[in-house]
């Protein structure tokens, strides 16, 4: 339950600090001082979309705070662990709007996204406003109250995951289908496109050794002088020593000079490296010699075979010969798989097949326990109608079965209502007035609340349309089902009003610099007068001061 707000630059409200407390509270006010000013900051905090307009004028920033008493709400650590927040059996839920557009949301201090937030604030509090009156007309709000009073929350979620794989695998079974016809239609230009380079006997890295092969033919003369050039510095005779040999006698002679001049010493190493690196390049050299002779038909093949692969590169606008290879690959698997297409096809319409009966099976489920809400949720709907002065109403659930499966099961509802028993049943949002609507709402949320472990439930104006002995009894429902829950009511109605264990009155005070909101708990010869006041309006009488304690008197 909500224990403490506090609310500061929100709409009307400067700041206000208010404790809320178990059982069944009323909010009252006259008409335009701010009472769904206090609903609007709940809504913030339990996730609702904010709106810049609704900062205080002059102010920068809007702060909601509440702070919230966790015992005894089933599956809240689990869902703090979900997202990653430490769990405090008192919870402080907070949100900031600023006039920057900004909204930032916090639990126990740390920012969340408002999708959090609401996550968690679906668990703490269901506003009901005329709003919901609409919705009860909507087939999907029909349904959820359904799987609310069946407990299908966990079945449900089952459900939506086997029915979002069997939408899945449908998708992708289709769009293998439409990929493997458009294959299949080019299937004859593919195979002949895989013939051209099944027959050029592609080898990863071919044209660039091709190339090479060929730079050296071309370039034989040339390559073959330079080297021959290397090789001469071995050449002497018996008046010219060759280079080789001239360097072997420069260092012998170093090697002697060096027992006489130690700083000769390194160049003598220096020179005896170099005639070893010498000496190595040239029979280096003398190999490579043996290589380069190319025969002209072989140097006619080699730009022969150049010529094939550069032309397959231009027709398929590629760069290098390994991407014919990996081309010549996806050609071979795309035929492949259009030969192993009917196979293929057939394991995935099995998956669908599986995944469709998995979907089904759950959704008979979902029907078998909707069916058996709807025949149980009568006797006791029927009761509270009667009692809140619709007596001689019906209602009845009517579930059909659909075709094909939906992201909510195999049926479709409608909630039929007749206003008495000589009228036919018709869709409620058709037949039913605002206030039967409202009642009729009404015993529903005391349903649910039997059935759902909210801790808060906040009525904004459900008493529209009804007066007297029928207000009474709206106020006497309300009163037993605070016995259980934490109740708030927004309501003009002193006979609600007087049934309540606590009335907060809401009220616009003019300053100098404009009119405020402010909200306050009323009791004793205060409660009195503020009842009297809704009887009465603005002139105070002890009738309606005597009326007012008499409405408390009964409440006690």
């Amino acid at each position: 339950m909500i224990t403490r707000l506090y609310i500061k630059d929100f709409i009307l409200i400067k700041e206000l600090v208010l404790g809320l407390k178990s059982g069944f509270t009323s909010i009252t006010g006259e008409t335009g001082a701010g009472k769904s000013i206090l609903v609007g900051a709940i809504g913030l905090i339990l996730g609702n979309r904010a709106d810049t307009k609704t900062i205080r004028e002059g102010a920068k920033k809007a702060i909601i705070e509440a702070d919230c008493d966790l015992n005894g709400v089933p599956g809240m650590e689990q869902l703090f662990e979900e997202n990653d927040l430490d769990f405090e059996p008192i919870c402080k839920l907070r949100r900031e709007l600023t006039t920057t557009g900004k909204s930032r949301a916090f639990i126990n201090d740390t920012p969340v996204s408002t999708t959090v937030m609401k996550l968690i604030g679906e668990r703490l509090a269901d506003i009901h406003s005329q709003h919901h009156n609409m919705l009860i007309g909507e087939t999907h709000y029909q349904m959820s109250i359904l799987d609310t009073l069946a407990g299908n929350e966990t079945l449900l979620d089952k459900y939506v995951q086997a029915y979002e794989a069997y939408q899945s695998a449908t998708k992708e079974l289709e769009k293998e289908r439409k990929r493997i016809a458009e294959q299949a239609k080019e299937q004859e230009f593919i195979s002949f496109q895989l013939e051209q380079l099944n027959q050029a006997d592609l080898k990863s890295g071919e044209l660039a050794q091709l190339e090479e092969r060929q730079a050296l033919a071309q370039h034989a003369t040339e390559i073959t002088d330079a080297l021959n050039l290397l090789i001469s510095f071995t050449d002497s005779d018996m008046e010219v020593p060759g280079v080789i040999q001239q360097i072997h006698s420069a260092s012998r002679s170093l090697s002697h000079a060096a027992d006489h001049y130690s700083q000769v010493k390194e160049l003598h190493e220096r020179l005896t490296s170099l005639e070893l690196e010498l000496s190595d390049m040239i029979r280096e050299a003398g190999g490579l010699l043996d290589t380069i002779e190319v025969d002209p038909s072989e140097l006619a093949r080699i730009e022969e075979r150049i010529d094939l692969l550069q032309g397959l590169l231009f027709k398929f606008k590629l760069s290098d010969s390994d991407e014919l290879i990996q081309l010549r690959d996806q050609y071979q698997e795309t035929l492949n798989n259009i030969s192993n297409s009917d196979a293929y096809l057939l394991e995935l319409g099995k998956s669908v097949a599986k995944k469709y009966d998995t979907a089904k099976v759950l959704s008979k489920q979902l029907t078998e326990s909707r069916t058996k809400v709807a025949q149980e949720l009568l006797p006791p709907l029927h009761s509270l109608m009667k009692e809140l002065g619709i007596a001689g109403a019906t209602f009845k659930v009517d579930l059909q079965p659909l075709e094909n499966l939906s992201e909510n099961g195999a049926d479709s509802v409608q909630f039929l209502f007749a206003t008495n028993k000589q009228t036919i049943l018709q869709p409620i949002r058709e037949i039913a007035s605002g206030g039967e609507i409202s009642r009729f709402m009404l015993a529903l949320k005391t349903l649910l609340a039997e059935h759902s472990v909210l801790p808060t439930v906040i009525f904004d104006e459900i008493d529209t349309g009804v007066s007297g002995e029928v207000a009474e009894k709206l106020g006497g429902v309300m009163k037993r089902l605070g016995q259980n829950i934490q109740v708030l009511s927004i309501t003009h109605l002193p006979q609600i009003a007087a049934l309540s264990a606590h009335q907060l009155v809401v009220s616009k005070v003019e300053e100098e610099s404009g009119y405020f909101t402010t909200i306050k708990e009323v009791s004793g010869e205060e409660r009195v007068r503020e009842l009297a006041n809704m009887l009465t309006g603005a002139e105070m009488t002890e009738a309606a001061l005597a009326n007012a304690r008499a409405l408390l008197a009964r409440n006690k």
